[in-house]
């Protein structure tokens, strides 16, 4: 998919930002995440071998959105896109990962804390602008950074829970990525509460 029909397909999502320590943990915590109605996830090159996860769920649910996470330069977002990855996120404005998706025709979406970082995201090539922190940012930064630049979409990350969830989109988020309020504590003995949090969050989202 080209960046255009990705951006299409992110409006309004839920997005799982997925980190942790083992592969096959991670890949059922995912598995179970898509099956519960989150169908769009972020997997952070935090992960070890996180290539590999991407493209076993690309190749085992290929109805969901995949994409690459905590990308931090060319050769990891190379290395997300040859195994499958629909999107690009990175935490921060990383010229070289907005060079080579604009170039690949990827969809990218770089951090941003300030309106100037936002601008400066948005000319480095992020068709969404990921708001990072979410925890350390007001919603009203949206509305805020809009006014004189309506061209800007955001995605908050972190710090968007199901109390909050559906303020943020109406205070105009495109899309809303979530971590740890997902999967804190879950591992494969208690995936049960990982679906009863999505369950909470889709809900609180509607």
């Amino acid at each position: 998919m080209n960046k255009q029909e990705v951006k299409k397909l992110l409006k309004g999502k839920l997005i799982a930002v997925i980190r942790g320590e083992d592969l096959e943990e991670a890949k059922l915590i995912c598995k179970t995440i898509i099956e519960s109605g989150i169908t769009t996830l972020e997997i952070t090159f935090s992960l070890p071998r996180a290539e590999k996860l991407i493209k076993e769920l690309k190749n085992e649910m290929p109805h969901a959105l995949i994409g690459a996470g905590t990308v931090l330069n060319k050769g990891q977002a190379e290395l997300a896109v040859a195994n499958g990855a629909d999107f690009i996120v990175s935490p921060c404005i990383v010229k070289e990962v907005g060079d080579y998706c604009k170039e690949k025709d990827v969809f990218c979406s770089m951090g941003a804390a300030t309106p100037t970082e936002a601008y400066d995201s948005y000319l480095a090539g992020s068709d969404v602008v990921k708001l990072f922190p979410g925890d350390c940012l007001s919603m009203k930064m949206i509305k805020g950074i809009k006014a004189p630049m309506p061209f800007i979409e955001m995605m908050p990350t972190g710090g968007v829970d199901d109390k909050n969830v559906k303020e943020w989109f109406e205070s105009g988020a495109y899309a809303i990525g979530f971590g740890g309020y997902l999967t804190k504590g879950i591992n494969s003995s208690n995936l049960g509460l990982l679906k009863e949090r999505c369950k909470i969050l889709i809900n609180a989202a509607k």
